[in-house]
């Protein structure tokens, strides 16, 4: 996979400017940014995978830099301490070519490290620390560690992707749809959810514990679990659907993308798949700047409310399904959030860089973004359509479940649900979609590696 290094440096730039407008703006003439250290597992000698803090990961794009530090102070170029130890029971990081942007300081000894890092702060004023404070060890004020003014206003930046984060998630996409079509592949040819896993993780070369999330890779029932963790070794007899939700990751970037495909062709369910699938890019397209994703949110709603009544799940009206919450026990989640660094990145409900913070409404209180669309945020938009036993259970028990045609919905049980999931990126022109130009693509010939991406 190609490095960036003009795009690189022309980010770092950006993330200086935010960094020492945010420290002016919040009284402070330094930073110091831990990349963070793992936790050993209760007594053991093995950590979960690292992942570093991803206020430091968007400075250092890359994983191999636990125990390191950054120091940030406005008008200098920023300091890395970077750990690489001499050690031989693990192999021991390399300085990368593209970190000469910044001014590194190697140093083998992780206390040492600390101690430089330290002895740097002697003559600054106010320090914050953005990040896990038990990684550098410093002895700092209470109210200067992860200052929740600064780091509001460093996560209300951090929505608007840079051109160099912008062509990361691209990369990341891309590495995900190769995925993506070999587990169609082997759901097809009548794979299990952990062979369909397996031949994920190989078509895209990623490593399980590298990727972006647990994929979920679910057949039948099992995608009515929105976040399914299982891997079942066989097949279920017969097979009717597959869901899967899988992502990529590049230089620290997500992807995070879901398709869901009838295990027959041409059938009522794959008819419903299909018909969620254009609502989905209705959805997608209708994604651009100061367009407000709450309002979006309800017209998910008012778009599976119309397919309730089109596949005759419901005996009332769209209108009526909407108003009655019917559609809330078939899509149970928001449509979408904020794409970046993380998964389900930060800033999602902020207004502003003061923090104010944008308050879900009251129908869907755990709405991961609220706050406006601007030029520069990538999304997801993921609408769902499910049969979900302990919903639907609860919904029949109400007023509004004598208006649902429930012989009708008892045969889509056996196949969970449906969710299909696109990234957008919000452009001050048009809004690009990520992720059906790659699939449409690569489904044309044989997939490239991801050295060639």
């Amino acid at each position: 996979m190609s490095f960036d290094e003009a795009g690189y440096r022309a980010h770092l730039a950006t993330l200086s400017a935010q960094w020492e407008d945010a420290l002016a703006t919040h009284g402070f003439d330094a930073a110091v940014v831990p990349a963070g250290i793992s936790a050993m597992y209760f007594q053991d000698d093995q950590a979960p995978p690292f992942h570093p803090n991803p206020h430091f990961a968007r400075w250092f794009p890359s994983d191999d830099c636990e125990h390191s530090v950054l120091l940030l102070r406005p008008g200098q170029a920023p300091r890395l301490y970077f750990h690489q130890p001499a050690d031989y029971w693990h192999a021991p990081p390399a300085v990368p070519s593209w970190a000469t942007a910044l001014d590194v300081a190697v140093h083998a000894d992780a206390k040492e490290l600390r101690e430089a890092v330290a002895k740097a702060l002697t003559d600054i004023g106010r320090v914050a620390l953005v990040g896990p404070a038990e990684a550098s060890e410093l002895n700092l004020p209470p109210a200067h560690i992860n200052p929740k003014a600064l780091v509001n206003a460093l996560a209300f930046a951090r929505a608007s992707k840079t051109p160099f984060e912008a062509a990361s998630i691209r990369t990341a996409t891309a590495i995900a749809v190769r995925g993506h079509l070999a587990a169609r592949d082997a759901f097809h040819g009548g794979g299990s959810e952990f062979d369909i896993h397996m031949a994920y993780l190989a078509a895209s070369s990623q490593q399980e514990a590298k990727l972006p999330y647990p994929s979920i890779v679910a057949l039948n029932e099992h995608a009515g679990v929105l976040h399914y963790q299982h891997y079942d070794r066989s097949p279920p007899q017969p097979t009717r659907s597959f869901l899967i939700d899988a992502g990529g990751r590049a230089n620290g970037y997500h992807s995070d993308i879901t398709r869901t495909y009838s295990a027959n062709p041409g059938d009522e369910f794959d008819a419903l798949v299909q018909a969620l699938d254009a609502k989905q890019q209705t959805l997608a397209a209708a994604v651009r700047p100061g367009t407000s994703y709450i309002d979006l949110q309800a017209q998910m709603h008012h778009a599976v409310a119309a397919l309730l009544v089109e596949f005759d799940l419901v005996r009332c009206s769209a209108e009526s399904a909407f108003e009655r919450k019917i559609t809330d026990a078939f899509i149970p989640h928001g449509l979408g959030h904020l794409l970046g660094l993380q998964t389900h990145d930060v800033g999602g409900q902020l207004a502003n860089a003061n923090g104010k913070m944008v308050a879900a409404p009251k129908r869907f209180p755990t709405l991961r973004y609220t706050r406006g669309i601007d030029v520069g945020h990538v999304i997801t938009v993921e609408p769902g359509l499910y049969f979900i036993p302990v919903l639907l259970d609860a919904l029949a028990e109400t007023s509004a479940g004598k208006d649902v045609h429930w012989p009708r919905v008892k045969e889509f049980l056996p196949c969970g649900g449906i969710r299909i999931e696109d990234n957008v990126l919000v452009g001050a022109e048009a809004t690009e979609n990520l992720t059906r130009p790659v699939f449409a693509e690569l489904a044309q010939g044989s997939p490239p590696s991801p050295e060639a991406l």
